[in-house]
């Protein structure tokens, strides 16, 4: 470990370790009026390496120390409740300085959870640094979401649902990367089947653009269901088909059936499993469009009430409609083990290992990776 990382680490540590003894063992940092009205502060920091910085063939490792300080807003008074979060990631390389970054990230949401119509709106902006393994470089962006989520009950048996979103995306490099705005609107019709089932019939719409004149027209008609599917076991599976049409750079039609589900299933008391599954189209940050399938399965073990661990397995395929990745073709596979110390409300403890491989038709994309991390983080 670089002495300077090594130096930073002790003492954020300690920091950490004093902030969290020397606080009083109350719910918030600042009740404005009783619960109505409160006020968390937060941090951290954590420790990290990766075998393979920039997830490309050519590996080249390095550490990075992670620095978090933020605080939380929340209200409880009247018909709306509202959550507001500010935070700040310093991040910190040993060898590849010029990757050291700042990362703000600010979220506000309004939910309505009382009365006939009910909902939610939530603001996000944040900057992102990452290893893309699409493009095999190391990214950084500003991120602007937005989401408008509407549920409206027609009767005993039907209701209906409204989920609206937008993304705003820019990319702080000219290595080939654009810009990229994305507006959805799903509509989804459920019928109460039983008291723990409902079943859907589903249409969402997807218009993406980017900063090359490139446009893509997503339409997605899907059924499913959502509940208890089986014993035990819970979650929403949708099955569709769906037709991408591109205009401007690479124009072309796309079609595929799709489908998306999350599963959870409680094997034990201390035991469950969760499973995710995907296959949808996605622009990456050169333009263009993949048609990605995956899936992934975790689980969690809760040792005592004060530490736990986890570990997800996780596969899937890319395919590229690049034209200048023609035939692109990827596979993955990974997997990771965490465990998590809770010492008090106030300060908790982890560690984690993570591999990846990624077989591709591309030599720079085909690569493997590995890493850990150790952090320590104090609320109140």
């Amino acid at each position: 470990m670089p002495p300077v990382l090594r130096t930073a680490l002790l003492r954020s540590l300690l920091l950490a370790c004093l902030l969290a003894i020397g606080v009083p063992p109350a719910g918030a940092l600042l009740n404005l009026d009783g619960t109505r009205n409160q006020v968390f502060a937060f941090g951290g920091v954590t420790y990290a390496y990766s075998s393979n910085v920039f997830a490309e063939a050519e590996a080249r490792s390095d550490y990075t120390m992670t620095a978090q300080v933020g605080a939380e807003y929340q209200r409880r008074a009247g018909i709306i409740s509202v959550d507001s979060t500010a935070k700040i990631d310093f991040v910190r390389y040993g060898k590849f300085r010029d990757e050291n970054t700042l990362n703000p990230n600010f979220s506000l949401e309004f939910t309505k959870s009382t009365g006939r119509t009910t909902g939610s709106l939530n603001v996000h902006v944040f900057r992102e640094t990452r290893s893309d393994s699409a493009v095999n470089l190391r990214t950084s962006s500003w991120n602007y979401p937005v989401g408008l989520n509407i549920k409206y009950p027609i009767n005993e048996k039907f209701y209906t649902t409204s989920d609206t979103g937008y993304i705003r995306r820019t990319y702080s490099q000219s290595q080939a990367l654009v810009n990229y705005s994305d507006f959805s609107e799903g509509v989804d019709l459920y019928y109460v089947y039983t008291s723990k089932l409902d079943l859907l019939a589903g249409y969402r719409l997807r218009v993406a653009t980017t900063s090359i004149d490139g446009r893509s027209v997503d339409n997605w008609f899907n059924i499913g269901a959502t509940g208890g599917l089986f014993s035990k076991m819970s979650g929403t599976l949708r099955f569709g088909y769906q037709i991408r049409e591109l205009s401007g750079t690479g124009s072309g039609r796309f079609n595929q059936f799709n489908a998306s589900g999350s599963l959870n299933w409680p094997l034990t008391r201390k035991v469950r499993l969760a499973l995710s599954l995907n296959r949808d189209f996605s622009t990456i940050a050169t333009g263009a469009t993949v048609d990605s399938s995956s899936a992934a399965l975790h689980a969690t073990y809760a040792y005592s009430r004060k530490v736990d661990f986890n570990g997800t397995l996780s596969t899937g395929v890319n395919h590229f409609q690049d034209l200048a990745d023609t035939g692109r073709r990827d596979t993955f596979f990974s997997w990771d083990l965490g465990m998590r110390y809770r010492m008090n409300e106030h300060l908790q403890m982890g560690a984690a290992y993570n591999y990846i491989k990624n077989w591709s038709s591309v030599s720079r994309a085909d690569y493997d990776s590995q890493g850990f991390s150790l952090d320590i983080s104090s609320r109140y």
